[in-house]
């Protein structure tokens, strides 16, 4: 069942890839007229947007919602031309700013550790920023719990990320770094281990504590990624430095200062984030389930 489904992947990521945004737009627009694949996403995200905007009135939020659902799809559909995608095809789909804080911290030598964040084009935003400077940047990942599937989706990433390491394995992804390379990481679901609870959308949110350990442990200069999706289907990407003082030696306040800059960025396009995630899933203590 496994290899079934790992060639199923490997033949929708080809045929996406070749899609023009119209076409990705429509055919999101069919994924989510199936309940099977919607019901518990619409339900994640619902009590999520419920939690983040309580100012607004119910009509709004469901605008939101309608927004927010359609966006992931188009969102899952990018990550399949991340994966899949020719540089052929790809050509002309992005526009990056602040490309050269990476290329000059490269070409000094140093190693740079982009942090983004999961807005639902993150997957698509690393392969064009990996492109553009023409040599693979590797990611720290989860892995799939389907080796079939696992082995795809790896094979896939490493065509721009060179070598994808799981999120265990700090010490590898660190050794990159301090290897003069460039590499992504993206800490901001939710987290069960080494939790500290910070500020995100009025809620407090568990966050990975070990953030600031893990960018310390990397050396090398830190930029933040973030990319926002236009009507054409277009990625608008921004690198920049991140802030002086960060990570700090307090694990509290390196993650409240990392989920307070998401918070600010996708107020420009709040339907773009990943709010299918159910990113309250931990809870303080002594604080009833959300889901």
């Amino acid at each position: 069942m496994g290899r079934c489904k790992a060639q199923v992947l490997m033949w929708l990521g080809r045929w996406v890839a070749g899609l023009s945004a119209p076409a990705r737009a429509r055919l999101a627009w069919v994924l989510l007229r199936l309940p099977l694949l919607n019901n518990r996403r619409r339900k994640i995200a619902r009590i999520n947007l419920a939690l983040c905007f309580p100012q607004w009135d119910a009509n709004a939020r469901g605008t939101l919602l309608t927004r927010t659902l359609q966006s992931n799809a188009v969102g899952a559909l990018e990550t399949l031309r991340a994966w899949f995608a020719t540089p052929q095809q790809l050509a002309g789909s992005a526009v990056i700013e602040g490309l050269a804080h990476l290329q000059d911290a490269l070409a000094e030598g140093r190693g740079v550790v982009v942090v983004g964040a999961h807005y639902d084009g993150i997957e698509l935003a690393m392969r064009h920023v990996a492109d553009a400077i023409a040599q693979p940047m590797p990611i720290l990942v989860r892995r799939h719990n389907d080796p079939a599937i696992e082995a795809v989706v790896t094979q896939a990433r490493e065509r721009y990320a060179g070598h994808t390491f799981d999120k265990k394995d700090i010490a590898g992804f660190a050794a990159q770094v301090r290897a003069g390379k460039a590499v992504f990481y993206v800490p901001d679901q939710n987290a069960a281990r080494r939790t500290v609870f910070v500020p995100f959308m009025g809620v407090q949110t568990a966050t990975l504590g070990a953030i600031g350990g893990v960018l310390q442990r990397c050396g090398g200069r830190v930029l933040l990624l973030w990319a926002r999706r236009d009507a054409a289907g277009v990625q608008h990407i921004q690198l920049q430095p991140a802030w002086p003082d960060w990570p700090n030696s307090d694990d509290s306040v390196t993650a409240a200062r990392y989920m307070a800059w998401i918070e600010q960025r996708l107020q420009a396009a709040p339907e773009q984030y990943l709010w299918v995630h159910r990113r309250f899933k931990t809870r303080p203590p002594g604080d009833a389930p959300v889901y």
